[in-house]
């Protein structure tokens, strides 16, 4: 390892654990990366005490670190006391997602701290549109990324249930949850295609497993056993057309729906936010593409970029945003050896290639970024402290396991389990 000290901020706390892929996607600096990180989770607090008297190289203001904007409250009260950091001459790069929702109270933030590399979901196209009014684009490198990359291990894992796997029986099988109307109409595509393409198939006699109910809901090695039993999935690229720079469409579509809750979706578009459905064109590559190319699945997706990774009828089965094609889409299905050149084809060139991988990534981030400006070499003390933050991070994972624990014995709002989980924290040094 480099003699150089990253500081990573994350913020999670809450009944339930991450997914496997935020989990993977948060820690792929200290599995793949070089220098040594600090990992700062601040819903536990920020030791600015500690913090301020190591060598920091550089900081990562992680995804589900920059999402606590879902809930402007934290956010304000959290990223007020990193306000110190601001001072810091050092790298800073932000990894947003979601870049629909509260986009300036996020931009405001980044400006603050100074940021020196954003590595966003979003196209160059809209760029100046969800940051230009807060953010000064012409002091900070911009760089579109993916929302997520293939983990090696995650990988080997999935090979080891594929050699386990037994034939496969669902023709198509899906899940998600029900699109927000507040995404806008591109949102909306996320159920949209399973219905139309599921009812279709259904109708051919096909074997159909697609669920948006909560009890359905798959992770970690069941979703890869539940997509190593099916021959095909569908999709959409992730992401909105809408943007809420301050979450007030978000708050007036849930508020009609609140009075009008059999509203159609076109019905709160005209009400709630008229002429403003596609302002936005954020569409991403998402980890549900790449996790259907390692479990070799055929992906019939509707048409879109894909981030120029995923190419229609070499890689997937693209369907029309109208829908018009579908029985077109599953003729090819049909075809078993079409199929089949198509998913060895997406394994090929997506997942054996490496080049979409979190070391991949990882490697790009260090020589464009910290390569260049490294410097503060961490000193013995430095390395001390980096050493019992990785502890007291190790900490923190089991004290929310036990959380989620008595979340589900003693229910979310028993004050019982307030009164524990404070007197736990302070069982976790702060420094």
């Amino acid at each position: 390892k480099q003699p150089y000290v990253i500081l990573v901020l994350y913020y999670s706390r809450g009944a339930r654990p991450l997914r496997d892929a935020v989990h993977t996607h948060l820690y792929c600096w200290r599995r793949y990366s070089k220098y040594r990180f600090v990992y700062v989770n601040v819903a536990f607090g920020f030791p600015w005490k500690r913090l301020r008297r190591m060598r920091i190289a550089g900081i990562i203001y992680h995804t589900i670190f920059l999402a606590m904007r879902w809930t402007p409250s934290i956010f304000a009260a959290r990223t007020a006391a990193c306000a110190p950091l601001a001072d810091l001459d050092v790298p800073k790069i932000a990894l947003p997602q979601d870049e629909f929702i509260h986009t300036d109270m996020l931009a405001e933030f980044l400006e603050r701290q100074k940021i020196t590399h954003l590595l966003t979901c979003a196209e160059e196209a809209d760029w100046r549109r969800i940051y230009g009014r807060f953010l000064d684009l012409s002091r900070v490198s911009v760089r579109t990324v993916l929302t997520g990359y293939i983990d090696e291990r995650t990988r080997r894992r999935v090979e080891r249930l594929r050699r386990r796997a037994g034939p496969r029986d669902i023709d198509i099988g899906y899940r998600a949850w029900k699109a927000a109307y507040w995404l806008g109409e591109h949102g909306q595509h996320k159920v949209r295609v399973a219905e139309v393409v599921g009812a279709r198939a259904a109708a051919r006699g096909l074997a159909v497993d697609s669920s948006q109910r909560d009890e359905d809901v798959l992770s970690g090695d069941d979703w890869f056993r539940f997509l190593l039993r099916c021959r095909a999935t569908v999709g959409v690229e992730g992401g909105a057309s809408v943007l809420d720079h301050d979450g007030s469409v978000k708050a007036a579509v849930e508020a009609y729906l609140a009075r009008r809750p059999e509203a159609s979706f076109e019905e709160v578009r005209e009400a709630c936010f008229p002429g403003r459905d596609h302002e936005l064109g954020l569409a991403c590559l998402s980890p549900r593409h790449l996790e259907a190319c390692l479990t070799r699945t055929c992906q019939i997706l509707v048409e879109g970029r894909y981030n120029g990774i995923l190419q229609p009828w070499r890689h997937y089965i693209p369907v029309k945003r109208d829908y018009s094609d579908v029985e077109r889409a599953l003729d090819v299905l049909a075809d078993r050896e079409r199929v089949a050149a198509m998913v060895e084809a997406a394994h090929r060139d997506v997942v054996e290639s490496g080049a979409w991988t979190y070391r991949r990534f990882v490697e790009r981030v260090e020589a464009e970024v910290l390569d260049p400006a490294a410097r503060h070499r961490a000193d013995l003390a430095t390395l001390f402290w980096t050493a019992c933050f990785a502890l007291r991070d190790r900490m923190l994972w089991r004290l929310m396991q036990l959380e989620v624990a008595a979340y589900r014995w003693l229910g979310g709002k028993s004050p019982l389990l307030r009164a524990i989980g404070r007197r736990c924290v302070r069982l976790v040094p702060s420094w």
